[in-house]
């Protein structure tokens, strides 16, 4: 699905986490996330598939996946950045996009940060494929004036791209699995993790995000995904697009 993202005002970023912290801090007012998007229920679709209960995604929430790689255009149509990445916010601290301003390919250029709650998301039918556009209403200047990301730590997994595509071990059986991707909510917080349950297969479930912890102790600062293994078994399926 195609969306359009409106910023009202761009406002800094101030996310805390395990060993990363943005640089510049800006509490200027922005307006809550309005979300227009189809009105499921967020829990299970039993008639897709006869042997397992799919997730589907509720009223607000979005695949981070949908969103990085965003091309951002201000109110007169022209392109000004890419949305680089989603800091994930922590202990308190709201999410914020990472807008990339320049650069080739996803490479270099400035980041810059604004708030995701600054935003307003609506489905786009004028758009096609897994990216959507993204309208800001900043002028030129304006993003120049953004705050710039600093991350302190790479590897600290309070980027969403950093936590795709990571390789987690599930506590109760010691085995690998997967995160494929985050399903956020409308604030930009993120609420599940979309998991392949073993590395050889294609299935794919959902589970609590805040099951996802840093190892601790004598590893090298993997990731653990902490549930029992009834929890683990009555993970909702969550199929492929």
């Amino acid at each position: 699905m195609k969306i359009l993202l409106a910023t009202a005002s761009a406002i800094a970023l101030i996310v805390s986490a395990t060993a990363c912290s943005p640089a510049v801090t800006d509490t200027q007012d922005t307006p809550d996330i309005v979300v227009e998007l189809p009105d499921t229920a967020g829990t299970a679709d039993t008639a897709s598939t006869a042997t397992s209960v799919n997730y589907v995604l509720a009223s607000g929430e979005i695949e981070a996946s949908d969103l990085i790689g965003a091309s951002v255009h201000n109110t007169a149509g022209a392109e000004i950045a890419t949305v680089a990445d989603i800091w994930l916010g922590a202990n308190g601290a709201a999410p914020m996009f990472v807008l990339r301003d320049g650069g080739v390919a996803g490479v270099g250029g400035k980041l810059r940060t604004v708030a995701y709650s600054a935003a307003t998301i609506v489905a786009d039918p004028a758009t096609t494929g897994d990216e959507p556009d993204v309208i800001v209403r900043l002028t030129d200047e304006t993003l120049e004036a953004l705050p710039a990301f600093v991350q302190a730590t790479d590897d600290d997994y309070r980027l969403a791209s950093e936590m795709i595509g990571t390789t987690v071990e599930v506590s109760f059986s010691g085995d690998a699995a997967r995160i494929n991707d985050l399903i956020l909510t409308d604030k930009g917080e993120a609420r599940y993790a979309v998991v392949a349950p073993d590395l050889m297969t294609t299935n794919q479930i959902v589970v609590d995000a805040g099951a996802i912890a840093v190892a601790e102790g004598d590893t090298d600062g993997g990731l653990v995904l902490d549930l029992d293994a009834q929890a683990f078994g009555a993970a909702l399926a969550y199929p492929r697009e």
